[in-house]
């Protein structure tokens, strides 16, 4: 956690505190907890401003963090191992209301594009998988929209009372499609391609 003074502080379950380094820049919302090197010992990643951070369970900054991302960071890091070999991915949400994801150098995918919405994103994408595939659901201000695995356009491109709403649940219907619920009280079932 953060404490009022903005140091980085480290506590048991109990609350007993481990340590606390200064750091002194509100964090951007999430840590995360990583095995970078792939030995069984875990780190801790967090944002703060543009750069994303990583230190170790003693207190310490891992050599190579921070990385910029060139952009400010509103929320973030999620990460994810897509592959189980701890080659991990993240996901954040830039104030320019985009969410990019990285790799742990700070180099996107090739294969990533990037996810923006024309209101207000409100929070990190929600991980959905459906029929084998991984798809991402953003909550926007007014509304709920389902991209694809690699980012780029919205799957889901409902209007007026038939967009999804933003606190709907995405029900896996079958393999290629999920219900959501609409403004206009109506359940439906959307297929994702």
């Amino acid at each position: 956690y953060q404490n009022s003074s903005g140091a980085i502080c480290l506590k048991e379950e109990d609350g007993k505190g481990i340590w606390g380094v200064p750091f002194g820049k509100p964090l951007c919302g999430t840590a995360q907890t990583v095995d970078y090197y792939a030995n069984g010992k875990l780190q801790i990643l967090f944002g703060s401003g543009s750069s994303v951070y990583l230190i170790d369970r003693l207190g310490r900054f891992v050599t190579g963090f921070p990385i910029d991302l060139g952009k400010e960071i509103l929320l973030g890091p999620d990460v994810y191992d897509f592959n189980g070999a701890k080659a991990y991915n993240i996901m954040v949400l830039h104030k320019d209301n985009t969410i990019e994801m990285y790799n742990l150098k700070g180099v996107r995918p090739s294969s990533w594009t990037t996810i923006t919405a024309p209101e207000t994103i409100k929070g990190l994408p929600e991980r959905l998988e459906v029929g084998g595939k991984t798809f991402w659901v953003v909550r926007t201000s007014i509304q709920t929209l389902i991209y694809p695995f690699g980012g780029g356009n919205a799957l889901t491109s409902l209007k007026g009372d038939q967009m999804i709403r933003p606190d709907s649940e995405v029900r896996i219907v079958d393999a290629v499609s999920v219900s959501v619920d609409c403004y206009d009280g109506v359940s439906r079932t959307v297929t994702l391609k």
